[in-house]
Order: C-alpha cells, then structure tokens, then sequence
C-alpha cells in the first residue's frame, strides 16, 4: 500500500513537472516569436474624414496579428483604445489600417499605439514629426495652411462682412467667424415696351387702332419707308391713332419717345394724350412745333396715375384740312422700373506663399448656418467654378489636387439666392485650411 502511494506521487509529481517544463517552452517560443517581431509604421494619415489611415510594414521574421490601437490626445490629454483586425506576412506592407470610428482633430497632436497579440507596441506619430533636414523621417510631410487674408481681387465685389475674421485661421475650438449677407439696394432698370415701332410692316401694328383717315404711308419717313400719317379734307377731318396696351404697373416713370411731322397744320389740329386706366388725358399740342420738318419729341412722366397695366399714348387729329398732313414715325415706349432690394454674400480669402505637394485638401468646418445654401468657389484665374455645393455643419473636406497649381489659391463664400432673398441670413465658419503632402 505504501508502495503503491509512492509510485502514484512520483507519477504526479513528474506530470506536473512536464506540464510546467510545456508551459515554460511555450512561453519562451512566445518570447522568441515576440522577439522576431518587428513592426515599421510608415505613414499616419487622416482620410478626407478625418479617420485614421496607417500605414505599416511587417519587417520581422513572423506574421504579425494586429489587435489594438491606442490614441493619445495630446491636446485634451485623453487616451482610447479601439480594436483593429489585421494581420501582415513578413516583408508585407499594407495601407488604410485603421478604424472608422476613430475620427480624430487634424489640428490636434496625437501618439499612436499599435498592440500586437504577441503583446509588442509600436509607436507613431500625428502630424508626423519633421526632421532636420526639413522633411520628416519617412519622406513625407503633413502640412497644414491657414487661410491667409480677406481680399476683394476678383469680381463681383465683396458683399456682406465677418464678424471675427481670425477665428479661420485656428481651430476648430468652438471660436465662430459669423458670415453676414449685406444688403444690397436695387438698382432701377428700364423696360422696353414699344421698341422703335416704325410702320413699316402690317397696319396698323398689332394692338394698335386707328379711325378716321390714319394711314401707313411713305410720302414722310424719319425712319424706314414709311411712317403713319393723316391726311386732311373737305370741312375737316378727324381721327385717332392709339398705340397697344402695355402694362406700367410696376413703373416708376414712363418715357415716351417719337418723331413727328407738321405739314402745314393748324395749332390744336394733333393733340397727344396718354390713358390712365380710365380715362385719356390731354398731355399737350403738338403742332405747336416747327412746320415741314421732323420734330423729335420726348416726354417723361411719374405721374403715378399712368402706372397703370392698361396704359397707352394717343395721336388725335382734330378737323384738319385739305394740304394738311400729320405723320408720326420710330415711336418707342419705355418704363422704368423700381430695383427690389436684397440680401447677398460674396466674401473672399486668399492663401499666397503655398509649397507645392502632390496631395491638397480643402478642409472648411462649418457651425450652425443660415437657412440658404452656402456655398464655395474657387478663382481658376478667368472665373468662379464652384467647388464645395453646400457646405454643412461638422467637416467639408474635398480634394482641389487637380485644381490648385500655383503658391496661391483664392475662394469665395457665396449664398444661392442674391436678388430675390429678402432676409438676412448668417452663416458659421470655424475653421478655414488646406491640407498639403506628398
């Protein structure tokens, strides 16, 4: 029995002795596969996001199992880990290793930590640090570049204003340029509404009538071949030529252009009126003129009583005779009308002094924004070709690789509206860079 409990203690002891000698050699093969392995973070980017993009090549002697990544805030001072699923063979080298959770500040500074599953950490860094020979370790260089100064170099001219101009040029830390669309006074403009009618076609014209003895004839013409004129007769004659309806409505004056011919009439033979909507009203004798030649005759009314959407001019001929002839010829009727008054943004910022890189990013950081569309162009040296559509509250990154070339860059913040917009909106901008590398 004693024998038999001795042999069963020498049996446990040498397993227990085997099972610690398999543990031991199973941790120094752990301890020389960690020590075969060896790890190159190469590149530590940020995608058009924000998320972070490493890349790294696998320079040990064995497959290594990335499990962890570590990112250290060094501006807030705060540490998180997420979790990442990718392994590299040996010599391998791989890029967009990251996490699309991981959204990081451009503008802060950041230690990355890669943990591996043989428990080895690797270390970068975000931006990647510079050497002294002006370039960083790697070859490669992040550069990020501040808007420069406000300018009003290219047309139109600025509209509207900030309110904190420095607050682009850092950030984003909450600290708001507010963008403030100007007014802009409407500017008045005239409409042509009867364009140099000259008879020379169908009569009368379309829309107009005439009574009496009104004719197309070409006996008198200032314009063309022929003009309309009157003919007097036996015991008097008497008729109207009324132009077409047009509507002054929206007018703020009416000019009333025309050329006319007394050929021997008689004071108070050929009156001009002008129709207010209800009634024509006698603006004044014609043949008060001189006879046998054409008399340019302008007239200019703000008499609102004419801004009227039935308004029309009236040539009336009054018992003219025999050898008495009226003609009126190349009329023209133009109103002008009142500008509307509206709210508008057009404000430039320029960058001057840029290295030229392979990589280049627009990053624009918006706050809250005014209920109309803000928008982005950029000056390709003859016009304004948008570039970012509507910005929108968080990050707007876009790629200008293919249109910035040259050490300067200029943009625009624009509204959608302009003429037409009659509130006043205003828009948040935090932060204005642009993001350069090889």
């Amino acid at each position: 029995m004693i024998l038999a409990v001795g042999v069963s203690y020498i049996n446990l002891r040498d397993g227990i002795q085997r099972r610690s000698d398999d543990i031991l050699e199973d941790m120094m093969q752990q301890d020389r596969r960690a020590a075969d392995e060896d790890l190159d973070i190469q590149r530590v980017r940020l995608t058009a996001g924000n998320t972070l993009n490493l890349t790294i090549k696998n320079t040990g002697n064995v497959l290594a199992q990335l499990e962890w990544v570590g990112i250290f805030d060094e501006a807030s001072n705060t540490k998180q880990y997420y979790r990442l699923d990718a392994s590299l063979n040996q010599l391998e080298t791989r890029t967009n290793i990251g996490n699309v959770s991981i959204v990081m500040n451009p503008l802060n500074d950041y230690v990355i930590q890669v943990l591996t599953k043989l428990g080895n950490s690797y270390y970068g860094e975000y931006p990647e640090p510079v050497s002294s020979s002006g370039g960083v370790s790697n070859g490669t260089e992040t550069q990020f570049f501040y808007v420069d100064n406000i300018v009003d170099s290219q047309p139109p001219a600025a509209i509207g204003s900030h309110s904190l101009f420095t607050a682009m040029k850092a950030g984003p830390d909450g600290i708001m340029d507010i963008l403030t669309e100007g007014f802009v006074a409407g500017t008045d403009y005239n409409v042509t509404l009867i364009d140099g009618e000259s008879f020379e076609v169908a009569w009368p014209p379309a829309g107009w009538t005439a009574t009496g003895n009104w004719n197309q004839e070409g006996q008198q013409a200032y314009d063309g071949s022929s003009s309309a004129d009157f003919d007097g007769g036996g015991g008097g004659r008497t008729g109207d030529l009324d132009s077409a309806q047009v509507d002054c409505s929206d007018a703020a004056a009416i000019y009333i252009d025309f050329w006319f011919y007394d050929e021997n009439l008689d004071a108070g033979e050929v009156l001009f009126y002008l129709y207010d909507g209800a009634s024509w009203d006698l603006i004044t004798d014609l043949t008060q003129g001189t006879e046998d030649q054409w008399n340019h005759i302008q007239y200019t009314t703000t008499d609102s009583q004419y801004f009227d959407a039935t308004f029309q001019i009236r040539w009336s001929s009054v018992s003219v005779d025999n050898q008495e002839t009226a003609y009126v010829d190349l009329v023209t009727v133009t109103k002008e009308v009142a500008g509307t008054d509206y709210y508008d943004l057009d404000l430039e910022v320029s960058w001057s002094g840029l290295p030229s890189k392979t990589n280049r990013w627009l990053t624009v950081y918006g706050g809250t924004l005014g209920g109309e569309t803000l928008k982005v162009d950029y000056w390709n040296g003859s016009s304004w070709v948008n570039v970012i559509p509507s910005v929108t509250s968080g990050w707007n990154n876009i790629d200008i690789s293919s249109i910035l070339n040259s050490s300067s860059f200029i943009i625009r913040f624009t509204d959608s509206t302009g003429i037409g917009d009659s509130s006043q909106n205003n828009y948040e901008i935090d932060t204005v860079y642009l993001n350069l590398w090889n």
